[in-house]
């Protein structure tokens, strides 16, 4: 008997852990029966909270009902965390004393009730995340355990170029794999020129990779950062205009106090992060007073022209933002004198 919990923000990589995990449970029976005869599949993610409930039951009869075929069987319930507790009290009733010939692999996309948690926790569930870390070095070594278990080897090159090229959206790496398999098979290591013939329209990525670029004065690169948050439908161009404001806004409200750290930083901008404390230093160095006004008057121009002040469109007035935002980046020095590691605030005219 076994217990899964297949977790994470994205239900498509959810969803293919799910079949990955079913698929190798039913592998390791000793059985010749069908697929069909000892795997049984429920939806807890439906619409309606009657067919929630019945779904649920119906799995849990399953569960503890011996199949008359063979002395194992599989039985799934999908998006557990769509259930509310009192719908999922048969699943929390079952776990309290699970059948042994069962295999159960429940899925979940949202946060739990502790009591469901609690009582997977007393059954000795496994919890698998399929959700990627955000750390670089973490998200590579995600990637490679994604491409070891399906037997691929790729340079290092490869695995960041794909990594580049999915950005947001790894939901779409398993496809990738078996294309992959299909093609190559898994005796060689693949290079970036294998994989590049097999990479469509690129992913979505994060906003301060965005941000990013602009701060170090890359048009180019926060140009491509723009058409991938903005075609592949994550962010429309009034939110990516949103996610800028918040940005410059944030630097504006360091236009003044003395600044000592990246501690001082945080205290006025919020957050906990000591490297993104130090990134906003180093960036309002750069720009100062003067260039950070300056770029919200970009940002206000554009805020107009999009809202019909211009004919130029939503994505061409967002690349030319882009763009003068990026060439004050790389030219704007910073006009703040600094002593012995203190900053202070320009003379305000």
């Amino acid at each position: 008997m076994t217990i899964h919990l297949i977790t994470g923000s994205d239900p498509r990589l959810v969803s293919d852990k799910v079949s990955d995990i079913t698929r190798e449970l039913i592998k390791s029976m000793a059985t010749d029966e069908s697929r069909s005869t000892i795997l049984e599949t429920h939806d807890a993610g439906v619409v309606s909270s009657q067919e929630r409930e019945d779904a649920i039951r119906r799995a849990i009869s399953s569960a503890e009902t011996m199949s008359l075929f063979g002395e194992e069987r599989v039985v799934v319930i999908r998006e557990i965390s769509d259930a509310t507790v009192a719908e999922l009290a048969n699943l929390v009733a079952y776990l309290e004393q699970p059948v042994d010939s069962t295999h159960l692999v429940l899925s979940a996309s949202g946060k739990l009730a502790k009591s469901v948690s609690d009582a997977l926790k007393r059954a000795g569930a496994t919890v698998m995340a399929t959700t990627p870390p955000a750390r670089r070095q973490e998200l590579v070594t995600w990637f490679l355990e994604r491409f070891g278990e399906s037997g691929l080897t790729l340079e290092p090159a490869a695995v960041n170029q794909i990594i580049d090229w999915l950005g947001e959206d790894q939901a779409r790496l398993p496809g990738l794999i078996d294309v992959l398999v299909s093609t190559y098979g898994t005796s060689r290591k693949l290079s970036s020129d294998d994989v590049a013939a097999f990479m469509g329209e690129a992913g979505s990525v994060k906003p301060w990779d965005l941000t990013d670029a602009i701060d170090a004065g890359d048009s180019a690169k926060a140009i491509d950062m723009l058409h991938r948050m903005t075609r592949s439908g994550e962010y429309h161009p009034l939110q990516v205009m949103a996610l800028l404001h918040t940005h410059f806004s944030k630097l504006m409200r360091l236009d003044g106090p003395e600044l000592h750290s990246a501690n001082d930083v945080l205290t006025l901008i919020g957050g906990k992060s000591e490297f993104q404390g130090k990134k906003y230093l180093s960036q309002y160095r750069r720009l100062g007073g003067a260039g950070i006004s300056q770029a919200v008057q970009l940002l206000a121009r554009a805020d107009i022209d999009m809202r019909g002040g211009k004919d130029l469109g939503e994505e061409l007035t967002m690349e030319i933002l882009i763009a003068r935002l990026s060439r004050m980046g790389a030219s704007t020095k910073s006009n703040r004198p600094s002593n012995s590691g203190r900053t202070t605030s320009p003379k305000r005219r």
